[in-house]
């Protein structure tokens, strides 16, 4: 018989000690040695609250009593009423009375109490954010057998270590065109 009729074609896969043992052709039971182990790795995204504060500037206002209008915000409402008055009534007597009436409204918008911003105050604010906390862990393993110099690989959940025995499968066929 020739030596490629003899030839091992692979193992098949490893069987976990908790399934039915699997015999050789000759009702002999096979273990395969673990040469390496690596772990596959998965990323579990969970979001995480936190608490995040930042520092803020807030406008500090106060009130200032109207002055009064200057004589010139005065005269610019008289002229703009003015304007106004002659172009809704087209009469000499509308212009004169949009005058008076654009100056007094100036004169009184002088007058008013302004709000205005007079500095800046740091404030801290804080809130609730959901930040993503990625982890990986370990899926499964990919490990990697030797049983009479023929070499082999799968997945599995249990971790082993290099050394380890595993059962397995042996296939073993006559190549074709003998």
């Amino acid at each position: 018989m020739s030596m490629k009729s003899n030839i091992l074609v692979g193992l098949v896969g490893a069987v976990l000690a908790l399934t039915i043992p699997v015999k050789a052709a000759a009702d002999d039971t096979v273990y395969a040695t673990i040469t390496s182990v690596t772990p596959n790795y998965i990323e579990l995204v969970t979001p995480v609250r936190k608490n995040i504060c930042s520092f803020i500037d807030v406008p500090i206002y106060d009130t200032v009593q109207g002055q009064g209008a200057t004589g010139l915000e005065v005269l610019g409402g008289a002229i703009i009423g003015g304007l106004f008055g002659k172009a809704i009534t087209d009469k000499d007597e509308g212009a004169a009375a949009g005058a008076v009436i654009g100056g007094v409204v100036a004169a009184e918008a002088g007058r008013a109490d302004k709000t205005r911003i007079i500095g800046y105050e740091k404030q801290k604010r804080c809130g609730i954010q959901f930040v993503d906390r990625v982890e990986s862990i370990v899926d499964n393993y990919t490990i990697y057998y030797q049983w009479k110099g023929q070499y082999g690989s799968t997945v599995v959940d249990k971790r082993y270590r290099i050394g380890d025995k595993v059962m397995v499968m042996v296939i073993i066929t006559m190549l074709s065109g003998q």
